[in-house]
């Protein structure tokens, strides 16, 4: 059965794996300057594999711990979406473009979620959720542009990379939230980052026959391998469990709107941790990005009611 959580804690885990997330663009980009993407990726997900898998054996009953068999074609297309897609295409991307251009694009994320969750699902959280979306987007970019991005001479092919990232997660945001729901966060998320795997080993595995893949990995320095574990143990698997927890209590576009808070959070924790400089003009667009945010969780009478039939206890 599916038992509700209260809103404070599914928003105030909201934003813990907001700046979890946002940490990923700096630790990811710091692992990226010494270690190729397609090995970094095999090692990333190798080891979150691994860990997912440890979970799943202390689940109980024990026959939670494998994916029933009307639910296995949906979890291997999940699989291919979340990682040889968009993890492939993301560490190429990030490796390719800049921290900013990826935070940027993945300030796209609740757009495309509002159209797949209806196109796929049926699922349309209303006119309140996406006009504060759009603004969110909106407070997001004049932020961005403010600390130096200029869109016009940015690095084209990674940022294109990028998108298509930006999709495959959407896809998997509201596609894999009815498995959520009846399955739970934990096991939805380790059959598909283990299946996931599977499917990229291939391509990691033949990245490693180049010599100087080897020798880079080889010759990593440490805070290389602080961004590779950073990857593996709280991008994915705290960050992505909490997501998709989240997930089994909001509708996808509730869900997928903190997204626009990830730059944010990666300027805030860039001032914290390199000393870069919080201005007028960031606060400004903070303010315009939160109150995007809070507008489209904030809901009338309607719409909760609207939202509880969404929401339903799964037996």
């Amino acid at each position: 059965m599916h038992v509700r959580a209260r809103p404070t804690l599914v928003y105030g885990a909201l934003i813990a794996q907001t700046f979890l997330s946002a940490g990923t663009y700096l630790f990811g980009k710091r692992a990226l300057t010494e270690i190729p993407a397609l090995p970094l990726g095999m090692i990333r997900f190798a080891g979150a594999s691994l860990l997912l898998a440890m979970l799943l054996l202390r689940l109980k009953p024990p026959g939670h711990r494998l994916p029933p068999r009307q639910a296995r074609r949906k979890i291997v297309l999940l699989a291919f979406v979340a990682v040889p897609i968009n993890q492939g295409f993301f560490l190429y991307g990030l490796q390719l473009s800049t921290a900013a251009h990826a935070a940027l694009l993945s300030t796209l994320t609740p757009l495309f979620v509002l159209l797949l969750a209806q196109a796929l699902i049926g699922e349309f959280p209303g006119w309140r959720t996406t006009v504060g979306a759009a603004l969110a987007l909106g407070g997001t970019v004049y932020v961005l542009l403010h600390r130096g991005l200029d869109l016009s001479r940015g690095p084209l092919s990674g940022d294109l990379l990028l998108l298509v990232a930006v999709v495959a997660w959407s896809i998997y945001t509201a596609e894999g939230r009815e498995l959520v729901a009846q399955f739970g966060a934990l096991p939805t998320i380790a059959w598909t980052l283990i299946a996931g795997t599977l499917l990229f080993l291939p391509l990691g595995l033949g990245s490693l026959l180049l010599p100087v893949n080897r020798a880079d990995i080889a010759h990593a320095s440490r805070e290389a391998w602080w961004g590779v574990a950073y990857l593996i143990v709280i991008t994915s698997v705290v960050a992505y469990l909490i997501w998709y927890w989240a997930l089994k209590h909001l509708a996808a576009a509730r869900v997928a709107v903190f997204t626009n808070l990830q730059p944010l959070a990666t300027a805030l924790l860039a001032h914290l941790f390199f000393g870069e400089q919080i201005t007028l003009a960031f606060l400004l667009g903070a303010c315009v990005v939160i109150a995007g945010v809070l507008l489209a969780q904030w809901k009338s009478a309607p719409d909760a009611a609207e939202e509880a039939l969404i929401e339903s206890p799964v037996k």
